[in-house]
């Protein structure tokens, strides 16, 4: 019995309700509290370039399911149940909104990697509602998306070993190194592609 299938388990309040709680929410505490075991468990198995490569391959499958969509809905907003790793404000996004938010996501999490790789511990905290998506994106974001992806994969493969003294705190699981942002950057990828699948499934395109 995998761990995701645990979380999956999880009651949430908000399966069906349309009424969404608003961004910044959080997790539901239990589900906060093992995905937060489950990161510390892969941060310790999980090397640097697995990491990349888990990351580069969520990329990969996460613009297949974009460019094979009905791009016509791709800007429409599906309310699914809401999955493991998302709060419930996120259920209701479009594909474009989906990479939106990585995009943005992506961004800021190379900047906290690099700052700390230089010996630079970013100031301020990570709020999470400061990191959704725009709902009038554009599909132009898939570009923006994919180099994005391009340029966080080229920059800190040209670092070398993330791992850092120096760490930043994450609001839902603690003090990351570098290392520990780049393995949550991989999973989150990861999260955000399952919902991808979720909204095309509800769209009857696969």
């Amino acid at each position: 019995m995998t761990l995701y299938f645990l979380l999956s388990k999880i009651p949430s309040p908000n399966r069906i309700m349309s009424d969404l709680k608003p961004p910044g929410a959080g997790l539901p505490a239990l589900e906060q509290m093992i995905a937060k075991g489950v990161l510390g468990f892969k941060s310790m198995w999980m090397s640097d370039e697995k990491a990349l490569a888990v990351f580069e391959h969520e990329m990969k499958i996460l613009l297949n399911l974009f460019n094979h969509a009905d791009l016509i809905a791709a800007d429409e907003r599906i309310l699914i149940d809401r999955i493991v790793g998302i709060e419930d404000s996120s259920r209701n996004w479009s594909l474009v909104m989906v990479l939106d938010h990585l995009r943005i996501v992506n961004a800021e999490i190379l900047k906290v990697i690099d700052a700390l790789k230089r010996g630079i511990a970013p100031k301020g905290e990570v709020a999470i509602e400061l990191y959704k998506p725009d709902p009038d994106a554009e599909l132009s974001v898939a570009d923006d998306f994919e180099q994005g992806c391009y340029d966080y994969l080229e920059v800190l493969r040209a670092h070398g070993r993330l791992r850092t003294r120096l760490t930043v705190a994450h609001p839902w699981f603690g003090e990351l190194d570098g290392h520990k942002w780049a393995v949550l950057a991989a999973v989150h990828m990861g999260v955000h592609r399952r919902q991808s699948q979720r909204i095309i499934a509800k769209q009857g395109v696969v």
